[in-house]
């Protein structure tokens, strides 16, 4: 929870930030900070949220989490953001490379996958990265748009994929 004000200031609040992701701009400080208190709470029931931080600061700049969880089906879907200052510099590849390994170390999950608007050209780079590939364009209906119709990629890593690593 001390973590809610740089959370907001840094990402929460951002239009930019936002503008590709499932939520809404957060537009105060209260809104942040319910978010995160369900987060706190959830994590105590194994629930995979992790905060982004840099090292040299201890400041939060992003987030990353298990947004959908389907471990009877043998994967989950992530999602995650970062705050806009630290675009194009590695911290989100490293991080999801992390989570990713993490996932594939500490589960049974047989794949991981994301998704991104097609229209979100580092977020797919960021993906590719980390050596997720295509596994589908997908058509979807955009409740945060007003119901418009957004092309999607789902990306998807195998943890064959990573054996090795």
């Amino acid at each position: 929870m001390t973590d809610a004000v740089k959370a907001y200031d840094n990402w929460m609040s951002d239009d930019d930030v936002t503008e590709f992701l499932s939520w809404e701009t957060h537009r105060s400080l209260e809104e942040s900070e319910r978010v995160i208190g369900r987060w706190v709470r959830a994590y105590e029931f194994g629930t995979m949220d992790w905060c982004i931080t840099l090292r040299q600061k201890r400041e939060p700049i992003g987030s990353i989490t298990a947004v959908q969880d389907f471990p009877e089906d043998g994967y989950c879907e992530l999602g995650y953001c970062i705050a806009k200052e630290h675009w194009g510099k590695g911290y989100m590849t490293e991080a999801l490379g992390a989570v990713t390994g993490f996932i594939f170390r500490n589960t049974d999950y047989k794949w991981v996958q994301a998704r991104c608007d097609s229209e979100n050209y580092g977020s797919r780079r960021c993906l590719e990265k980390c050596s997720y590939r295509l596994a589908a364009d997908l058509d979807l209906s955009c409740g945060k748009r007003g119901g418009e119709v957004r092309t999607y990629h789902m990306m998807r890593i195998d943890r064959r994929d990573i054996a090795g690593r």
